[in-house]
């Protein structure tokens, strides 16, 4: 199909016009959208969920299709991808927010750590030791999931976190091989 020159330009006009319009309202190109932060009023509504759930649970691990309350659910699924994106930007706004999270006890991974200790001690049982081979076709979640504790041990940040502390010592108790 040969395509119309003369519309081509056209269309090129219309967005240059509609770009310009933009910027004329003060809109910026450049800022990854993770930098637009969430109402302040949201915020403080979801962590005011989180804390009543955590007192009725007994932890911070909402389900991402929490039946109860969907957006809470969701907010905590979106809440550890900003926690990824954006730990490695170290954006003060969003530092101070994940550390209310942890203070509640909030942990970055949900709940399959829990899962992945408990696959690690059988394996353990099993085989002698935690060393887990990463072609363990077995359980390939397990071999990921020992090689990412191995590296988030290296990450020194991890270490002055709380919730990463007791999951370090977790794994010594366990005589886990950094």
């Amino acid at each position: 199909m040969r395509r119309n020159r003369k519309n081509d330009k056209k269309q090129t006009i219309v967005w240059k016009k509609r770009f310009a319009q933009l910027e004329a309202l003060g809109f910026e190109w450049g800022v990854p959208v993770l930098q637009s932060l969430p109402n302040e009023d949201v915020w403080q509504e979801r962590l005011n969920e989180l804390l009543e759930y955590k007192e009725a649970n007994g932890d911070c691990r909402v389900p991402a299709e929490y039946e109860k309350n969907k957006k809470l659910g969701k907010w905590v699924k979106l809440m550890r991808r900003y926690y990824k994106e954006q730990n490695k930007k170290q954006n003060p706004v969003w530092k101070e927010r994940f550390a209310q999270l942890e203070a509640l006890g909030f942990e970055w991974e949900g709940c399959n750590w829990q899962q992945r200790f408990e696959e690690l001690c059988e394996y353990k049982q099993a085989n002698g030791d935690c060393r887990v081979p990463l072609s363990y076709e077995t359980n390939r979640k397990l071999a990921n999931w020992v090689a990412n504790m191995r590296k988030h041990h290296k990450n020194n940040d991890k270490k002055k976190n709380t919730v990463w502390k007791k999951r370090f010592a977790q794994l010594e108790e366990i005589e886990f091989e950094w």
